[in-house]
């Protein structure tokens, strides 16, 4: 026989099967590339796939993360044969990274997970441009002359995300962030202003949610590093036969949109970056991001 007990026990559970941002499951795939812009060297590609899932559990909503992602980094001269005259090392970091966000408020969340890597010949960063050069581009393949040595690499990520509802579908969001490890010691704050509707998840994420409006996005980013491993090499050694002193202090400006098709949810971001190091021939440096979500269920 019900009791007044059951019958709320029901309840709860109807409406964690019935609403479908406790069901959720997705997957991703972000591109960034600068050759939109002419540009093949410094941050040059990044490839991301990645799985979430939203949870439901004693009370708290979460989105679980898993991505497996590729970093690649080359200089402006691309053909030069003398590693002296590099602006900047070759390098490569795979990575598999595994985070869990907890919903705090509707318009705030935090984030934490870790990612293990390599870098080197086992990031297959070498490969992976050179056959693109070959099958895409028609170009010779780069020598990757002193790349960075191949490592194992571990790190700790967290942030904090918090928005601002300033009036209908017109929001400040910030966000603190930071990578702790062996790849990168750095600390950073993103602010922007997001005319669409806020979520407690980053539109960075590109998270698929309810709406079906444009969203638009300007923004910046302050970064500041007290470690860089693609450029200065390893804390722990000195293996590396090319390095770079690092800039501190770095910044991005972000210009996005994001539009949601049915089950597709599209982000594409202009993101324009400072030098990582003085030695980078051009002040700023562009690249376009392209991300692409399906919902499976």
């Amino acid at each position: 026989m019900f009791n007044k007990r059951n019958i709320c026990f029901l309840l709860i559970v109807g409406m964690v099967i019935i609403n479908p941002s406790y069901s959720q499951k997705q997957v991703n795939l972000d591109v960034d590339n600068d050759l939109y812009f002419d540009r093949d060297f410094y941050y040059s590609s990044g490839i991301f796939i990645s799985y979430s899932s939203f949870k439901f559990i004693e009370g708290n909503s979460f989105i679980d993360n898993l991505k497996l992602g590729q970093l690649i980094y080359t200089p402006s001269s691309r053909y030069e044969t003398d590693p002296n005259k590099y602006d900047y090392p070759y390098s490569g970091y795979l990575f598999l990274e595994s985070t869990r966000q907890l919903k705090i408020s509707d318009y705030s969340s935090f984030t934490i997970g870790g990612n293990i890597g390599i870098t080197g010949d086992a990031s297959l960063a070498k490969g992976m441009q050179n056959l693109y050069h070959d099958i895409v581009l028609n170009l010779p393949n780069l020598e990757w002359k002193s790349q960075m040595p191949q490592e194992f690499q571990i790190n700790l990520v967290a942030n904090y995300l918090r928005g601002f509802n300033l009036q209908d579908n017109i929001n400040l969001t910030t966000e603190f962030y930071s990578r702790l490890g062996t790849y990168q010691l750095m600390a950073g704050l993103n602010v922007g202003l997001l005319i669409g509707e806020l979520k407690w998840f980053s539109l960075s994420n590109n998270i698929i949610n309810q709406s079906n409006n444009l969203s638009f996005y300007l923004g910046t980013s302050q970064e500041y590093y007290l470690h860089d491993y693609k450029l200065e090499g390893s804390l722990f050694n000195e293996n590396a036969e090319l390095t770079m002193l690092s800039n501190k202090y770095r910044n991005t400006i972000e210009v996005g949109l994001q539009k949601r098709f049915n089950k597709l949810q599209v982000l594409t971001t202009f993101n324009s970056m400072s030098k990582d190091t003085d030695l980078q021939r051009t002040l700023r440096h562009p690249y376009l991001k392209i991300s692409l979500s399906y919902q499976l269920d």
